[in-house]
């Protein structure tokens, strides 16, 4: 026996705990908050800039763009949004230390926008990149500081303007953090309910199956067992049945019914569990056919076969739905039509294979009346449609000018020399 492998619906619900989600779209309400907030900062930075740093003005709109445009960039890129809005605040800290006039390293509007870009980053990141970003932006402060120790007249003012940035973002920080796993923890939430929803109805699904196939084992299986053991011991229970013709009859019936249990057997296998491996036995074949027609002819109805060798190197499915086409006219012709003779060709004609079977009227026996049989309500004809339609093809079923009928059905095929026998 082979090791069955997990279901689906296992790795699905198995990797919940570890999967990776990314960030969601911004919705509309949200875009127009940062652009709002990058409007506001724009308009404030540019003229702050330049009066309070006496700073060229072309250098204050293209470190204002800069800032802005990077927070822009985070939404999407963290990292990439991140590192270019640090080096603009590294950039602006260098231009301006030799100006006394002002906060330094950060102006106010720096200070805003770095709160900005670690809350952005926070929420809508892992915290672990938030975390990384903040400290990013802190040791390229402690770097510039270092790198300008004139800047300063009274010591300790560096450490209280840093102190004065660390406090301020560490808390936007955290409050970032808290809403982003908020976020995080209702939509992993409401994904584990949609694969709990699936995982139900795929559990539904098979147990559907598997109460089908438990009918259809407790009534179709069973009767045909009694058949098949009816007619295997019905020349040694009934001792008027002497005609090695009649025996031989017998040993058809059974036969057939042993054929017919193998066939519920496979279709029951697969009915009670999608991931079950297929059973071994292989799938019928055109090449089948031949045997088909020989059952069929023993009992009563002689069936005439032409089958083109180059069917056999159609792809397996198309095979596979020929011998089902074939056997259910074959079926209807003992049913309906008993003792009456028909004839089956398989033919590729171009890229299609044409099947045909046509009998001719029934022939009027005693104990072989033609007409009346069960009606099963087209089921038959209706299995074949949809068979043929699976694979593009198409069926036609009419009565023919002598009283008998056609099968005629087309199926778009492919070469496949590998797979012939």
């Amino acid at each position: 026996m082979t090791a069955r492998g997990p279901r689906r619906s296992e790795v699905v619900l198995a990797d919940l705990p570890t999967r990776r989600r990314p960030a969601a779209p911004l919705s509309f309400r949200a875009w127009c908050t940062v652009a709002v907030f990058c409007a506001a900062l724009y308009t404030v930075a540019v003229p702050l800039t330049s009066a309070t740093y006496h700073l060229h003005l072309v250098v204050a709109f293209t470190v204002a763009t800069i800032q802005c445009g990077s927070l822009v960039v985070a939404v999407h890129r963290p990292l990439v949004g991140s590192v270019l809005h640090v080096l603009c605040i590294v950039a602006l800290a260098l231009a301006v230390r030799d100006s006394g006039a002002g906060p330094w390293p950060l102006p106010v509007t720096g200070l805003v926008s770095l709160g900005a870009l670690v809350l952005l980053v926070g929420i809508r990141e892992r915290w672990t990149v938030s975390v990384s970003v903040w400290w990013l932006s802190v040791v390229a402060l402690v770097a510039v500081i270092a790198a300008s120790p004139a800047r300063y007249e009274v010591d300790g003012e560096w450490g209280t303007n840093l102190t004065v940035y660390a406090s301020y973002t560490a808390t936007v920080l955290v409050a970032a953090i808290a809403i982003g796993q908020r976020h995080r923890i209702r939509a992993d939430l409401a994904e584990a309910r949609r694969d709990a929803e699936l995982e139900h109805a795929q559990r539904l699904y098979v147990e559907e199956r598997a109460r089908i196939a438990r009918e259809l084992h407790d009534i179709v299986a069973h009767s045909m067992s009694v058949i098949h053991m009816q007619a295997l011991s019905a020349p040694y229970r009934l001792p008027e049945v002497p005609s090695p013709a009649v025996r031989e009859e017998f040993q058809d019936i059974a036969r057939s019914a042993r054929g017919a249990l193998g066939e519920m057997r496979q279709m029951l296998g697969a009915l009670r569990s999608e991931d079950d491996e297929a059973e071994l036995a292989p799938q019928p074949r055109i090449s089948d056919i031949q045997q088909l027609a020989d059952a069929t002819s023993r009992a009563g109805s002689p069936v005439s076969v032409r089958i083109d060798a180059e069917t056999g190197t159609v792809s397996g499915p198309v095979q596979l739905t020929t011998y089902r086409v074939v056997q259910e006219a074959l079926s209807n012709v003992v049913r309906h039509a008993p003792g009456a003779p028909a004839t089956v060709s398989a033919t590729l004609d171009g890229g299609a294979l044409r099947i045909c079977v046509q009998n001719a009227p029934p022939l009027a026996r005693a104990g072989l009346p033609g007409a009346p049989t069960p009606d099963r309500g087209g089921q038959g004809i209706r299995g074949m449609r949809e068979r043929l339609g699976v694979l593009g093809g198409q069926l036609s079923v009419r009565a023919t000018a002598d009283g008998g009928y056609l099968v005629d059905a087309t199926i778009p095929v492919e070469s496949a020399p590998g797979e012939g026998r």
